[in-house]
Parts: structure tokens; C-alpha cells; sequence
């Protein structure tokens, strides 16, 4: 038995004119939905082949050491605790543990400006956030965990500057 797409339970469907038009469009929408890839976290020594100035001066930041602190104080396996001192906590190409990412280890460019892969494939793409501000520094930085911190005079030096 040949079935009509067209037709349902043995009845023809009604159809109204575009209505072919607007399910195409949808159908094709719906099919390059998934098809457009997220970009990925490379780590910072990536971002250092081409940024090699700024990574020199964020290497003696608190950020580049920021899981050196938690081993201090035995928090280095809890995950509410990592997540703010690590890069892609739980994302494609991000920290996964000691053992397996130890490279994603510390607060590095990425944690604010982006996965980096989009912009390695293209510098010039406008892929990665310039200044992420506040909002996303009190993501760990909260008032709980840091009660006096001044985004304002904290991201003068969150380059080492």
C-alpha cells in the first residue's frame, strides 16, 4: 500500500495555498537547527601563541592560580567549588577533572571571554567577548564568597596589569 504524504487515513488533506510553503520553511529550519556547531574551549596555552604578552602578565595573577587555592584548603574535588576556578567547567572542551584536564585548570581566558575554537578558525570573526563585565564575574565572585569586590577596580588588574 502506497501512502500519500498528502493524504491521511485514506482521506486527501486540505491543504491551504502557502501553507506548502511555510512547513518547507520550517521543516529546513528545523533541520539546520542542530547542524550549526557551538565553539569550543582550547585553553590558554593556545590563546598564548598569539596573545603571548597578555598570557605573561596573567600568569602571576590570582585567576591563573585559582585552583592552587582550593587544593590549599582540600575543595579541589567539589564541584561548586571548582566551577569558579577552572575553564569550561562541564562544557565541550572544558575542565573535566585533574587527571584528564589539568591544562583547563585555573581562571583562564576563556572562563571570560569565550571558547576560543571559533576564533582560532577565524581571528578575525568577531567569536570572542571583549570585556564580559560584572555580571559575569559575580557568577563566582558573589556576595557570599567575596563581599567586598569592586568589579570596577577588580578588572584593572585582571590581566596582571
Amino acid at each position: 500500500m502506497d501512502l500519500n504524504p498528502l493524504e491521511g487515513y485514506g482521506r486527501p488533506m486540505r491543504i491551504k495555498k502557502g501553507s506548502v510553503i511555510v512547513l518547507l520553511l520550517l521543516l529546513v529550519s528545523a533541520a539546520g537547527a542542530g547542524s550549526e556547531q557551538s565553539a569550543s574551549y582550547v585553553g590558554g596555552e593556545k590563546c598564548a601563541m598569539c596573545h603571548s604578552t597578555i598570557n605573561d602578565t596573567w600568569q602571576k595573577t590570582r585567576h591563573a592560580k585559582a585552583i592552587e587555592s582550593l587544593k590549599k584548603t582540600g575543595q579541589e574535588k567539589l564541584p561548586a567549588c571548582v566551577k569558579c576556578h577552572v575553564t569550561g567547567y562541564e562544557k565541550d572542551g572544558g575542565f573535566i577533572d585533574h587527571e584528564l584536564t589539568p591544562e583547563m585548570a585555573g581562571v583562564q581566558c576563556e572562563a571570560c571571554h569565550g571558547p576560543g575554537s571559533a576564533h582560532m578558525a577565524d581571528p578575525t570573526a568577531k567569536t570572542i567577548v571583549k570585556e564580559s563585565g560584572a555580571a559575569l564575574c559575580r557568577q563566582c565572585h558573589t556576595e557570599g564568597q567575596d563581599p567586598g569586590f569592586n568589579y570596577e577596580a577588580k578588572v584593572k588588574n585582571i590581566h596582571g596589569e
